[in-house]
């Protein structure tokens, strides 16, 4: 499923300096695109646009190439849309296995049927033991296990918003690649301030201000 913004323009409120002008991005079907730049560039607020959590002061977003507006929100986020954060806020006194059913059963699916392809999700991230508590969880293994979290709702569209900000280099880099690896097929948007995590991805977009967006690899 594809994804794109056409002119998106983003002002806050209360504010006169926009953060993003007139910006257009395409994430083709099934490609892995990755947002860089440095703080105040609009990754963010280019995710949150994208991921129908902040309405665009202008421009437009579509998915499959239906146009779509916060207003759609709450239907898209639970059928075709699946977050990646960097806090990844699992419930602390469940499991691993507990934490990844979430969606499933939000969405009406049952333990019984949906257990055993979380397992495997957890397994595909390189969480061993889907029965640890997350509280015991190490901060890399936390984050793999939210990123099984968000596959097994079987999205079209993952969106990354820095997921390896709060991990050390070599942790945050095992994590993008296990998020990659598990999401093939899946489209997927990605900020990162990580080179190396980027340069993981099939197309890496870079900000500049004054928003001025050019593709530096594909």
């Amino acid at each position: 499923m594809s994804l794109q913004l056409t002119g998106v323009g983003v002002t806050y409120p209360g504010t006169t300096r926009p953060v993003l002008v007139d910006f257009d991005l395409l994430v083709p079907t099934g490609t892995s695109l990755a947002l860089m730049g440095p703080s105040g560039t609009g990754k963010s607020t280019a995710l949150a646009v994208a991921g129908l959590l902040l309405a665009p002061t202008t421009g437009e977003v579509r998915i499959n190439g239906r146009s779509r507006t916060v207003r759609d929100g709450a239907e898209v986020l639970r059928r075709e849309v699946a977050w990646v954060l960097q806090t990844v806020n699992l419930l602390p006194r469940r499991t691993a296995v507990d934490n990844v059913l979430l969606p499933v059963l939000a969405a009406g699916g049952t333990r019984e049927d949906a257990r055993g392809e979380a397992v495997a999700l957890l397994r595909r991230v390189g969480v061993q033991d889907p029965e640890q508590v997350a509280r015991t969880l190490s901060g890399g293994q936390a984050q793999r296990v939210g990123v099984a979290r968000a596959l097994a709702a079987r999205p079209s569209v993952i969106v990354a918003d820095e997921p390896t900000a709060n991990l050390d280099a070599a942790t945050g880099r095992d994590v993008a690649r296990a998020l990659l690896t598990a999401a093939a097929g899946t489209t997927v948007l990605l900020a990162t301030h990580d080179r190396a995590v980027a340069a993981m991805a099939d197309v890496v977009v870079e900000l500049e201000p004054p928003e001025q967006v050019r593709r530096v690899a594909s």
